[in-house]
C-alpha cells in the first residue's frame, strides 16, 4: 500500500512538474530506486528458497552501486540500462513465483483469488509492457519519449487497478474467511 502511495505522489508530481516538461529525470530516477527496494523487499518475503533470497541481495547490492555511480555521472538522463535490468530481473523474479505456486501438491490451490498472485501478475504485466521502451528509452528524442512514454502510463494504470483489486481482496478475505478457516464451535448446531 505505500508502495501504492509513493508512486501515485510521484506520478502526480512528474506529470506537472518543470522536470517532467523538460525531460530532466533526477527525480524518476530517485522514484526507480524507492520502487526496486519495494519490490525487490517484497519478493524477498515471498519466494522461500535461500538461494533466491541472497540473489536479491547480491544483486540488490550491485544494482544500489551502479545507481549511484550513474547518478554521479549523468543525474538528468533517465536511467534506461538501469530500468531494463530491473525489469529482467524482476521479470525473472516473478516466473520464480510463478514456477513455485505450480508445483503440484496433495491440496487444491486456488491462486486466482491470492492477494500476492495479483500483485506479482501486476508486476509482470507492467514490466513486460514496459521493458522495450524502458531498453530504448535513451535514444529517443524528446518528441518521441512524448509520444512514446504514453506505453508506461497505461501500463501503470492497470498495474494500480490490479494492485487495488489485491488489496480489495486482501481486505474481503480478513473481513470474511473462508469457510475452511473459520473456527469451528462445536456448541452450535451448524458445525456438528
Amino acid at each position: 500500500f505505500l508502495f501504492c502511495t509513493i508512486s501515485i505522489f510521484f506520478d502526480f508530481f512528474l506529470s506537472y512538474s518543470k522536470q517532467a516538461k523538460n525531460h530532466l529525470y533526477l527525480l524518476w530516477n530517485i522514484f526507480s530506486i524507492v520502487e526496486y527496494i519495494f519490490i525487490a523487499y517484497f519478493f524477498y518475503l515471498i519466494l522461500n528458497q535461500r538461494l533466491i533470497k541472497i540473489l536479491i541481495g547480491v544483486f540488490s547490492f550491485f544494482y544500489l552501486l551502479y545507481f549511484i555511480f550513474y547518478l554521479k555521472r549523468e543525474p538528468d538522463k533517465f536511467n534506461s540500462e538501469l530500468s531494463a535490468i530491473e525489469s529482467v530481473f524482476f521479470l525473472i523474479l516473478s516466473l520464480i513465483y510463478f514456477m513455485n505456486i505450480m508445483k503440484p501438491t496433495g491440496e487444491p490451490v486456488n491462486n486466482i483469488f491470492n492477494p500476492v498472485f495479483l500483485i506479482v501478475v501486476g508486476l509482470l504485466l507492467f514490466v513486460s509492457s514496459t521493458l522495450f521502451l524502458f531498453i530504448v528509452a535513451n535514444r529517443l528524442s524528446a518528441r518521441e519519449m512524448d509520444q512514446f512514454w504514453i506505453i508506461n502510463t497505461y501500463a501503470n494504470i492497470l498495474t494500480s487497478f490490479i494492485f487495488s483489486a489485491a488489496f480489495f481482496l486482501l481486505y474481503y478475505q480478513k473481513k470474511n474467511p473462508p469457510p475452511e478457516n473459520q473456527p469451528v464451535d462445536f456448541t452450535r448446531s451448524e458445525d456438528r
